[in-house]
C-alpha cells in the first residue's frame, strides 16, 4: 500500500468517525435532557457511559483531541454512578442520580465537535512504510542475499565464492557504479547483507546515505572484514556503524551464521500478528491499517463473542483490547483467554482511555500485561506493538526452537508432518518427508571436539534453509538428525533437491586449528500421501535412511516399502 492509498483510507475512516460522532452527541444530548428532568434510568446511564468511553478513546486519534478530553472528563464523573448502581438491585428504569453538572458539560461537546471538525484534516498522521511473515520464521527455506561492495573487488570475490558454498545468493559490486547498485538493491525484497573491507566502511555508509532511503537502511546491514582484531579497531568499526566485524583468518561457518541471523532479523517479513479486540469499528480499523502498513498482520474483532474462535484461527503474538467493550468487560475477557493453557503466555495489552493508575493496576492483576492509554499516536502505537511482538516471539522461540540451530524442535516438526498430511488429503497434492543424518558424526566429536560438532550441525542447518523453498519446513529431529517437510513435491523431485544439498555440504571444508576436515550426510525420503498417519511416514523416511546407511552412506534413498532395520 502506498502512502497516498493509506492516507485516503485513513481519511475515509475519519469521515465515518465524524458521522458516528454526530449521532453520539445527539444521543448524549438526549441523556443530558433526561438528567435535567431527573428521568435518566439505569439502562440509559449505562449507555451514556459506554458512548462517553468510546468517544474518549477514539476522538483524539481522529483529530478531535479536545472533544476526547472533554468526553473523558465527563466519563470520570459518570463512572462512579455506574459502579454504584450496578451494585444495587433494581429495575433498569429506576432513576440514576447523576451530578447535574454532567448535563451542562455534555452540551459543550457540540461546540467542541464543531471546532474539531474544522481542523481535523490536518491531523492525519504519517505512518511508517510497508515492510512485507512466516508463522515459523527461520524454520523454512529462505535464500539469503549477500552483496560485496568495494572499489577493488578481487579480495572480496574470493570470500563470496566460499559463501556461495553455504547456499547464499552472492553478488560482487563496485562502489564506482553506485547508481546501478542502488537500483538493484531497491528492487530486492527482504534483507541483503552488505560485505566490505573495514578500510572502505566510510565509503559504503556514504553510499547508503546518498542512494538508499533511511527507512530502508535496516534491510541492508553492513559487515566489515579486516586484518586487525584489537580493541581499538573493533571500537572504530563499531563507531562507523558496522553491524558485525570479522578479522582474518576468516571463520567461514561463523561468518555464514552471522549473515543468516541478520537476514532473519532484518528481512521484510511481517513483524508480528496482532489481534485487536475493540467494539469501536472505526478506531479498530485504523489501528489495523497503521499496523499493517508497518509490516504486521492484523485482525479486528469488534464482537467479543467471536474472540475465542479468532484466537484459534489467527494465532496472534499479542492481543490489543479495550477495557470496556459495550456490555462486556475487557478484564473478564482477559480472564477467559487465560482459561485455555495455550494462551497463558499470550501478551494482552489494554488499549483504553482509562487513565486511573489504581484502576489500571487492578485490571492488570486480573490477566493482562500492560496498559496503553488512548489516544495514542500512530508512531507510538507501531513502536510499542513492534517491541511487544518481538519480545513475545523471543519467548516463543525459547519454547519452540532448538537452541543450537534455531529450527523447530522435535515435537513441532512432527506436528508439521501431520498438518501436511491433512493438507494432502484435502487437496490431493503430493508431499514428501525427508530424514537427514550426518555420517560418522561421533567420529567428528571424538576427533575434533563437540564445539566443532556443533559448528557442523549449524552449518547444515544454514545450508538447508538457503537451499530449500520458503514453503518447506525444517526441524532438528534429534542429535545430528534433521526432518524436512516438502509440500507439493514428489519423491523423485525431492531426491534431486536433497542430493544437490548433499553434494554442496560434502564440498564444505571445516577447520580446527591447523587441520581441516569434511563431513557427508545421508537422507531417506518417503511420500507422506502413502501413509494413513504421519508417524508412519516419518518411520518410512527413517527406514529409507537406514537403507542408505547400510548401502554406504553419503547418498539419498527413496522408501520402497521393502527392507527394514535389523
Amino acid at each position: 500500500m502506498t502512502d497516498d492509498q493509506l492516507q485516503k483510507r485513513l481519511k475515509l475512516l475519519q469521515e465515518r468517525f465524524v458521522v458516528r460522532a454526530q449521532d453520539d452527541i445527539e444521543r448524549l444530548c438526549h441523556f443530558a435532557d433526561l438528567i435535567e428532568q431527573r428521568q435518566l434510568g439505569r439502562g440509559d446511564l449505562l449507555e451514556c457511559y459506554q458512548v462517553l468511553h468510546r468517544m474518549a478513546g477514539s476522538a483524539g486519534t481522529f483529530g478531535f483531541p479536545e472533544l476526547g478530553g472533554a468526553a473523558r472528563a465527563i466519563e470520570s464523573l459518570v463512572k462512579p454512578v455506574v459502579e454504584a448502581t450496578s451494585e444495587r438491585e433494581g429495575d433498569e428504569q429506576d432513576y440514576a442520580a447523576v451530578p447535574s453538572e454532567v448535563s451542562k458539560l455534555i452540551e459543550k461537546l457540540t461546540t467542541l465537535f464543531r471546532k474539531g471538525a474544522s481542523g481535523a484534516d490536518a491531523d492525519l498522521v504519517e505512518t511508517q512504510s510497508n515492510e512485507p511473515e512466516d508463522p515459523h520464521e527461520g524454520s523454512h527455506g529462505m535464500q539469503v542475499q549477500v552483496m560485496a561492495l568495494a572499489h577493488d573487488t578481487d579480495y572480496l570475490s574470493g570470500v563470496m565464492t566460499e559463501l556461495k558454498g553455504y547456499g547464499f545468493a552472492c553478488d560482487v559490486a563496485r562502489l564506482s557504479e553506485s547508481q546501478a547498485v542502488a537500483a538493484d538493491l531497491k528492487q530486492r525484497s527482504g534483507a541483503t547483507i552488505l560485505l566490505c573491507q573495514d578500510s572502505e566502511l566510510c565509503d559504503v555508509f556514504e553510499f547508503c546515505d546518498a542512494y538508499l532511503a533511511k527507512a530502508d537502511h535496516r534491510r541492508f546491514p553492513v559487515i566489515g572484514i579486516g586484518r586487525e582484531n584489537t580493541f581499538q579497531r573493533l571500537y572504530e568499526v563499531a563507531e562507523q556503524g558496522a553491524t558485525a566485524y570479522f578479522s582474518e583468518p576468516l571463520d567461514m561457518p561463523a561468518l555464514a551464521e552471522r549473515i543468516e541471523s541478520l537476514a532473519l532479523e532484518r528481512g521484510a517479513r511481517p513483524q508480528g500478528r496482532v489481534l485487536i479486540v475493540d467494539d469501536d469499528k472505526e478506531l479498530g480499523e485504523r489501528y489495523c491499517l497503521v499496523l499493517a502498513n508497518a509490516g504486521m498482520k492484523t485482525k479486528l474483532v469488534s464482537n467479543p463473542s467471536n474472540m475465542m474462535s479468532a484466537l484459534s484461527a489467527f494465532e496472534p503474538d499479542i492481543v490489543l483490547m479495550d477495557v470496556q467493550l459495550g456490555a462486556y468487560s475487557g478484564v473478564t475477557l482477559a480472564r477467559m483467554i487465560r482459561y485455555e493453557p495455550r494462551w497463558l503466555g499470550l501478551p494482552i495489552v489494554y488499549l483504553s482511555s482509562e487513565d486511573n493508575p489504581e484502576t489500571q493496576l487492578d485490571a492488570l492483576a486480573k490477566g493482562a500485561d500492560e496498559f496503553l492509554v488512548k489516544p495514542v499516536t500512530d508512531e507510538y502505537l507501531v513502536r510499542s506493538v513492534r517491541i511487544r511482538c518481538y519480545r513475545a516471539r523471543q519467548l516463543s522461540d525459547l519454547m519452540n526452537r532448538d537452541s543450537l540451530t534455531g529450527l523447530l524442535k522435535h515435537s513441532l516438526i512432527k506436528q508439521e508432518v501431520e498438518r501436511e498430511l491433512a493438507r494432502c488429503r484435502r487437496t490431493g497434492h503430493m508431499s514428501c518427508v525427508v530424514m537427514l543424518d550426518l555420517d560418522h558424526f561421533k567420529r567428528v566429536n571424538d576427533t575434533w571436539g563437540h564445539g566443532q560438532g556443533d559448528i557442523v550441525i549449524r552449518t547444515l542447518a544454514h545450508l538447508l534453509r538457503n537451499r530449500l523453498r520458503e514453503s518447506d519446513t525444517i526441524g532438528r529431529y534429534g542429535g545430528e538428525e534433521f526432518l524436512v517437510v516438502l509440500p507439493h513435491c514428489d519423491p523423485t523431485e525431492a531426491a534431486e533437491l536433497v542430493d544437490d544439498i548433499r553434494t554442496r555440504f560434502a564440498e564444505l571444508v571445516f577447520t580446527a586449528g591447523d587441520d581441516s576436515f569434511q563431513v557427508t550426510m545421508s537422507a531417506g525420503i518417503a511420500a507422506i500421501n502413502d501413509f494413513p498417519v504421519s508417524g508412519e511416514a516419518i518411520e518410512a523416511a527413517d527406514q529409507a535412511l537406514y537403507e542408505r546407511k547400510q548401502a554406504g552412506r553419503n547418498g539419498v534413498t527413496i522408501y520402497s516399502g521393502q527392507g527394514g532395520k535389523g
